[in-house]
């Protein structure tokens, strides 16, 4: 049986995902995935994988948050709203 973070690489070599979308497939609360998933993304970038994220961003205004945040923010910095996309995270081989 795969471990969770060999799970999490394999969903993330197919399409974008969010920590919330990975979660509901292995059957985990988010919270719980975070942890595994930033350390599946730092041990595939050691691998030579390319890592893509689609950043957080604000459904009210627009404020796109850094591309080094893995999980969902809390609330915006610029409007204060808390209506968020979550970041979506990709593994692309180096050669792509």
């Amino acid at each position: 049986m795969p471990t969770i973070r060999r799970q999490l690489l394999e969903l993330l070599s197919h399409d974008p995902r969010s920590a919330s979308s990975l979660a509901r497939e292995l059957g985990l609360r988010r919270g719980d995935v975070n942890e595994d998933l930033s350390h599946a993304v730092r041990s595939a970038m050691s691998a030579g994988h390319r890592v893509e994220v689609i950043p957080a961003r604000c459904k009210d205004c627009g404020f796109v948050f850094g591309p080094d945040r893995l999980s969902k923010p809390g609330r915006c910095p610029s409007c204060k709203g808390s209506r968020l996309f979550e970041p979506l995270i990709r593994l692309a081989d180096a050669a792509t």
